[in-house]
């Protein structure tokens, strides 16, 4: 992670999917005046999990509940990679979420930037 003192988020690469064009907006919006960098935007499951595997981030900002899919299978890759997960939705935790996911962070939609940044410090204070 590149990051400075003065701003603990600026320079964090960050991964987002999300599949409502004004929500990835909004998120992306945030993201860049939290400092960070969005490497990636997947407005879809299938790009979400191609980027997933492909791209160079410091943590993955997923939503669960993609209309064509689920964020899961991204989820998996990014943690097979050492990418940390942070889940948005805007519903409860799904039934069919994996075990293994259901202790990734959540952030209920809609996002406020205050709590994105909580969770993104905290990722950037562990990492």
């Amino acid at each position: 992670m590149t990051m400075d003192a003065a701003r603990p988020l600026s320079g964090l690469r960050v991964l987002l999917a999300e599949d409502h064009f004004a929500i990835a907006l909004a998120m992306s919006g945030m993201l860049e005046d939290l400092g960070c960098v969005v490497v990636a935007e997947a407005g879809d499951a299938a790009a979400a999990t191609e980027a997933a595997r492909t791209v160079t981030a410091d943590c993955a900002l997923l939503d669960i509940d993609m209309g064509d899919g689920t964020g899961y299978a991204a989820a998996e890759q990014c943690r097979a990679r050492g990418i940390p997960v942070i889940f948005t939705t805007g519903y409860d935790i799904p039934p069919d979420m994996p075990a293994e996911l259901a202790d990734l962070p959540r952030l209920v939609k809609p996002v406020a930037v205050v709590d994105l940044k909580r969770v993104l410090r905290g990722l950037a204070a562990a990492g």
